[in-house]
């Protein structure tokens, strides 16, 4: 009985994560929802600020070949909340009047974009498909961003290393345009085809950028934690919990301006 029990375990734990050897699966014309909401506290020499950001992205796949598929992103709707320093703004991409406003104009030829990413099936690594005008701006969310044009569409996807069990723990290091990203994972448990991952890393580096024909340095010192739900059949996240605490800095003419940024992120994805 025991050799029996012995050699179960084995076959067990040599197959039990085979179900990522055939990578992401997609199909043409699926469509992929995803929703995030940001919840943000930052203290500055000025005063406090906090933002609340609920935005909805729509993923779809427009084309496939053997090695990735095409991916057609924009923002379907977003919602924001500042309130500090005395002024309160608010804005909703879904009503008229509100296009009208500054924070509007700033949105406006962002919501419903459409961006085009390239989708690696065995890594779940996504590329922007660069274009005339797609050059990087400064200010509103992205001000302090680790640069990852990627965003919402490498949010969406996840590759389970071959071989991982429970309790197993990998690392990973990514540079892009001057800021570093470290991450360690934990894989903490897998019921049925849904794995959870713990994953602590931080974000550090200065990165330069352009606003309104002047340059600024920004320079990021930022800790995160985050856990993530991974549909281990089909590559797709379906949760992700994440909360950063960090300290930035802008530098612009001359002047600088420190800050610490506290913020929760909470992203369900729907497919």
């Amino acid at each position: 009985m025991k050799k029996i029990l012995s050699i179960a375990f084995l076959f067990y734990c040599g197959t039990s994560f085979a179900q990522n050897s055939n990578g992401i699966k997609l199909k043409k014309g699926q469509t992929i929802t995803l929703n995030s909401v940001v919840n943000s506290e930052t203290e500055m020499q000025m005063g406090a600020m906090k933002n609340d950001i609920n935005t909805t992205i729509k993923l779809n796949v427009v084309d496939e070949n053997a090695e990735t598929f095409t991916l057609s992103s924009s923002i379907a709707q977003m919602k924001m909340n500042m309130d500090g320093m005395g002024q309160n703004m608010s804005y909703d991409s879904e009503k008229p009047e509100d296009k009208d406003s500054e924070v509007g104009k700033a949105m406006g030829d962002k919501i419903k974009k459409v961006d085009t990413y390239i989708l690696d099936k065995k890594t779940g690594k996504t590329t922007k498909v660069k274009k005339e005008g797609d050059e990087e701006e400064a200010g509103g969310m992205g001000m302090f961003s680790a640069g990852d044009e990627d965003g919402a569409a490498n949010a969406a996807f996840f590759i389970l290393p071959e071989g991982k069990k429970i309790g197993d723990s990998w690392s990973e290091s990514t540079l892009n345009k001057g800021i570093t990203t470290k991450k360690t994972y934990t894989l903490k448990s897998i019921d049925q085809d849904v794995a959870t991952i713990d994953v602590a890393g931080t974000i550090t580096g200065t990165k330069e950028q352009e606003a309104n024909g002047m340059t600024m340095s920004i320079t990021m010192n930022n800790k995160f934690t985050e856990q993530i739900l991974v549909n281990i059949n089909v590559g797709l996240v379906t949760k992700a919990n994440n909360a950063t605490d960090g300290t930035n800095s802008m530098d612009m003419m001359g002047q600088q301006m420190e800050m610490t940024v506290k913020s929760s992120t909470v992203t369900t994805v729907n497919f």
